[in-house]
């Protein structure tokens, strides 16, 4: 019995000890997950010029935002961002760029529908709509988006949305087609200044890098 207690009392030694070499191997084997904080990149002062924009020209802060109409963080975000401009007012203006992941089916539509509503000058009114309207099932809530927006010319409305040639459609695209070369990560994207960070921020953060990039 002596001996059978023993050679267990070794067997169980052995395995922790390869147990643990095998955890070891496997913390350095594995790379280190890269930082998701701001990035600096190359062609900024382009984004901030970017005319899809709330707020003024010359407000001397601006904030660009890559967004999805159907990401929860976006909306959260957009909260924020509101925020910032209550208590900044016209000094702050916010230029927003489309970025609608493929898993939320509806997040692409509704970048066209507010890009088509730019063409009515109605572009602030159907973002704000967006996100203020649960975007669920397989299709946009059309009436209630229109109504709520006050569009001069639904039927016009109506044929940019459906058209799959449409100067607004490839407007998304083209803001879709810039998200890899910034490397954004998911949404909402956030570019400050020569900066760039993926996901959303406090209030406190958010003021405090637009007065930074002022200073």
């Amino acid at each position: 019995m002596r001996s059978t207690s023993r050679i267990l009392d070794v067997v169980l030694v052995v395995c922790a000890v390869l147990m643990t070499g095998l955890a070891a191997a496997r913390f350095v084997s594995s790379p280190a997950r890269p930082s998701d904080g701001a990035r600096r990149f190359p062609g900024w002062h382009e984004d901030l010029a970017f005319s899809r924009r709330i707020g003024k020209t010359d407000a001397p802060y601006t904030v660009v935002v890559w967004t999805d109409y159907q990401c929860p963080a976006c909306r959260q975000f957009e909260s924020v961002i509101q925020q910032a401009r209550g208590q900044l007012g016209d000094s702050v203006a916010v230029v927003y760029r489309y970025n609608p992941l493929k898993f939320h089916p509806l997040a692409f539509p509704a970048a066209v529908a507010a890009e088509c509503a730019r063409t009515q000058g109605r572009f602030a009114e159907m973002h704000t709509t967006l996100f203020t309207t649960s975007l669920v099932g397989d299709s946009l809530p059309m009436s209630s988006l229109m109504r709520s927006t006050q569009l001069s010319d639904t039927a016009a409305f109506k044929r940019c949305l459906d058209d799959p040639a449409s100067a607004e459609r490839a407007a998304v695209q083209a803001d879709m087609s810039r998200v890899p070369t910034l490397k954004i990560r998911g949404t909402p994207g956030v570019q400050i200044g020569d900066r760039i960070t993926t996901g959303g921020m406090p209030l406190e953060e958010l003021l405090a890098r637009l007065r930074a990039q002022r200073g």
